[in-house]
C-alpha cells in the first residue's frame, strides 16, 4: 500500500463527531497507533482542549525513559502530557493487571462532559475478536472493542477502529513522524502478543481478508448482543427483579442460555462485573437441582451471587471484622463497616451508653408480644432475613443486655424509652430488609 505525505485511508475518523462537550484526553502511550490518533486530533481544527495522558506502569527499568520520550513526542505536536505511575497487581497475570491500572488512572483524570479516547485499531478489535473466542464468551464478548461507550464521568471513544494498523504505519512513515516502541509489545507470553505474532500472520496468510470478516461478525454480534439485551429487560421486569433479588423461577423457567444471559444482565446493571461464563453455567446447574438445604453461590472480583429459598441474590462481598464493636452515645449518626450503613436516634435523646457490635452466639431478646426473651436467631429465621445477613445485623448492647437489633427488634424497656422521648432508631443499610409483618 502506498499514500502520499499526509494523505488518509479511505475512512476517515469522525473526529468532529466524538461524545461530549469536555476536554479530550488522549491515552498516550508513545506507540505508533496513539500517535497517530493524536496528530490527527491536532490536524481536526477541533474545538476542543486537548491533552494527553502516559500511564507509566513500572514493569521494566526502561519504563520511565520511555515515559519522558512519550511526552516529548507529544511536545512535538503541540500537546500537554501528563505522565502518572501506575501500581500493578499481578494477581490476575501482568497483562489484566496493567490494564485494570491503567484505565483506573484514567477514569480518574476524566471530568465532566470529558471524552477519553484510545488509538485501538482494527487489527486489535480482530485479536479482541479472536481472544474472546478462545474463552468462550458469548455474544456481547464477540462483539469486542465498542466503538463509544460511558465511561467515568465523560465518554470512552476509538476513532481509529475503522483504520488497520498498516494504515496506521503508512500514515506515520508518509509524515516522518517517530514513537516509541514498547518492549512489552513483543514478549510471547503475554496472550494478545501471542496472537499477534502466531496466529494472525497465520490465518492473514490464508484467508487475507480475515480482518474485515471478524470485524463483520463482531458487528452482527453487537446487533445480537442488544437484542439479547432487550429480551433481558423484559425478563428483569417478568421475574421481579429487585436491588438484591430476582426470583429464583428464572432458572427453571428460561434455558440455559438465556438464564445466563439475563444474569449477566442483571450484574451490569446492578453495577457487578460478569461472572465467568463456565462458572456461571456451573451455577445455574447447580441452582436448578440443588436440595431445600443447600445454598449454591458463585464469587468473582467483589461480588457473589447465591440462590437462596425462592430467590437468587446479588450481592457485594462483606469483608466486616466478626469481632467489630463501637461505643455510642446516640448523639450523633453512627456509621458502621462496609456497606451496612447507618444507625441514628432522631431526635437526640439524653446521653445513651450502648455498645453496638455484630452478632454473638446465643443471643436473646424481650420484645413485645412475649413474655420471655425470644432468640434472635429464631426472630430473623421467621422474618426471613438470609442467613448470610443474620450476624451482620447491628446488635445494641446496654449493661449486658441486648437492647436492639438493628431497628427490628427492640427491648421491651428500650423501645418504651425511646417512645418516652419521642425518639426512633433508624438503619439505613444496603442490607436486604424483610417487610415488617404482623407479630414479627
Amino acid at each position: 500500500m502506498t499514500q502520499d505525505a499526509g494523505q488518509l485511508p479511505a475512512c476517515r475518523p469522525a473526529l468532529k463527531d466524538l461524545p461530549g462537550n469536555g476536554r479530550i484526553v488522549v491515552a498516550f502511550s508513545g506507540g505508533p497507533d496513539s500517535v497517530c490518533l493524536a496528530a490527527l486530533l491536532t490536524d481536526a481544527g477541533l474545538d476542543r482542549s486537548i491533552e494527553c495522558i502516559h500511564v507509566d506502569h513500572g514493569l521494566d527499568p526502561d519504563s520511565s525513559g520511555r515515559a519522558r520520550m512519550a511526552a516529548e513526542l507529544a511536545d512535538r505536536l503541540n500537546l500537554d502530557c501528563r505522565v502518572i505511575t501506575a501500581r500493578v497487581q499481578r494477581k490476575h497475570g501482568i497483562e489484566a493487571g496493567a490494564r485494570k491500572a491503567r484505565y483506573a488512572i484514567l477514569a480518574d483524570q476524566l471530568q465532566p462532559g470529558d471524552v477519553l479516547v484510545t488509538a485501538h485499531h482494527a487489527d486489535d478489535q480482530a485479536e479482541t475478536v479472536l481472544m474472546r473466542l478462545i474463552r468462550g464468551s458469548g455474544p456481547a464478548g464477540l462483539a469486542g472493542i465498542p466503538r463509544v461507550r460511558r465511561f467515568s464521568t465523560g465518554w470512552l471513544a476509538r476513532p481509529l477502529l475503522d483504520w488497520t494498523r498498516r494504515d496506521i504505519l503508512t500514515w506515520l512513515e508518509a509524515r516522518e513522524m517517530k514513537w516509541v516502541e514498547d518492549p512489552a509489545n513483543q514478549d510471547p507470553d503475554m496472550d494478545r502478543n501471542y496472537i499477534r505474532q502466531n496466529i494472525m500472520p497465520a490465518i492473514l496468510a490464508r484467508w487475507p481478508g480475515a480482518v474485515d470478516s471478524i470485524r463483520r461478525s463482531a458487528r452482527l454480534s453487537h446487533g445480537a448482543s442488544r437484542v439479547l439485551s432487550e429480551t433481558s429487560v423484559g425478563d428483569l421486569t417478568r421475574f421481579g427483579a429487585s436491588k438484591q433479588r430476582l426470583q429464583r423461577a428464572a432458572i427453571e423457567w428460561l434455558d440455559e442460555f438465556r438464564c445466563a444471559e439475563l444474569l449477566r444482565h442483571w450484574c451490569h446493571h446492578r453495577g457487578h462485573t460478569s461472572p465467568p461464563a463456565s462458572r456461571l453455567e456451573e451455577f445455574i446447574d447447580q441452582a436448578r437441582t440443588a436440595a431445600d438445604d443447600r445454598q449454591p453461590e458463585i464469587r468473582w472480583d467483589e461480588s457473589v451471587l447465591r440462590a437462596h429459598d425462592q430467590y437468587l441474590w446479588l450481592e457485594k462481598v462483606d469483608q466486616v471484622a466478626s469481632d467489630w464493636a463501637e461505643h455510642w452515645s446516640g448523639q450523633s449518626p453512627l456509621t458502621l463497616p462496609g456497606r451496612l450503613g447507618t444507625l441514628q436516634i432522631d431526635p437526640v435523646t439524653d446521653q445513651l451508653d450502648l455498645e453496638v457490635c455484630l452478632g454473638r452466639p446465643g443471643e436473646r431478646i424481650r420484645v413485645a408480644g412475649h413474655s420471655d426473651a425470644v432468640s434472635v436467631r429464631k426472630l430473623m429465621q421467621r422474618a426471613g432475613v438470609p442467613p448470610w445477613h443474620r450476624d451482620l445485623w447491628p446488635r445494641l448492647w446496654r449493661d449486658e443486655c441486648l437492647v436492639a437489633v438493628g431497628n427490628r427488634w427492640l427491648d421491651v424497656d428500650f423501645a418504651t424509652q425511646l417512645e418516652r422521648a419521642g425518639a426512633t432508631l433508624s438503619w439505613d443499610t444496603e442490607l436486604f430488609l424483610p417487610a415488617v409483618e404482623s407479630g414479627s
